[in-house]
């Protein structure tokens, strides 16, 4: 009994679907959905609606079209290759401005590895008083603090370099591409 009562129950729900379903055939004297009008309204003997539709399709096939055309393949190789290279000079611009911390740093780490030794030699001196040797330890801080921050601008400054490096490859290899187009 299921399967009967179900078949039944497909074959209403199917022909309810068709019933209202505006767009399954064209208006006029055609059977039609319950909705379509029964003279012919529009020329073409299509309504409003399907003729937007149809419009509406044929648009977004010609667009798909469009987009696979190899000229429209080639420019957005182009625009991902400028994009690329804009990036590129932004990060160009930061790596600048991080050599220009490196030299102040590695300046800074020079001038303290300089006190350090002074501060280190003048605490080994037999009658060196505690004020001298405190001074050496502070001075041997500053010079492992200096160390420290010239080498994390080292990594950092490396990092952008195979960065911009990168993206100038990768937009070099796309133009090559797109000429190939």
């Amino acid at each position: 009994m299921p399967d009967t009562w179900a078949a039944s129950w497909a074959s209403r729900w199917s022909a309810g679907a068709q019933r209202f379903n505006m767009n399954h055939a064209p208006a006029g004297s055609a059977a039609g959905g319950q909705f379509s009008s029964g003279g012919g309204g529009g020329s073409g003997g299509g309504s409003a609606a399907a003729k937007a539709h149809a419009a509406h399709v044929a648009h977004v096939a010609h667009m798909a079209h469009v987009a696979n055309s190899p000229a429209a393949r080639k420019a957005a190789l182009q625009s991902k290759a400028k994009a690329d290279r804009a990036r590129a000079h932004v990060l160009q611009g930061q790596l600048n401005a991080l050599l220009k911390q490196e030299a102040a740093a590695l300046a800074a780490a020079k001038k303290a590895t300089a006190a350090a030794k002074a501060a280190a030699a003048a605490a080994k001196h037999p009658g060196a008083v505690p004020a001298v040797k405190h001074h050496a330890a502070v001075a041997h801080k500053a010079h492992r603090k200096a160390a420290v921050k010239h080498a994390s601008l080292k990594t950092r400054i490396a990092g952008l370099r195979t960065q911009i490096s990168g993206l100038l490859s990768q937009a070099t290899a796309l133009d090559a591409q797109a000429a190939k187009l």
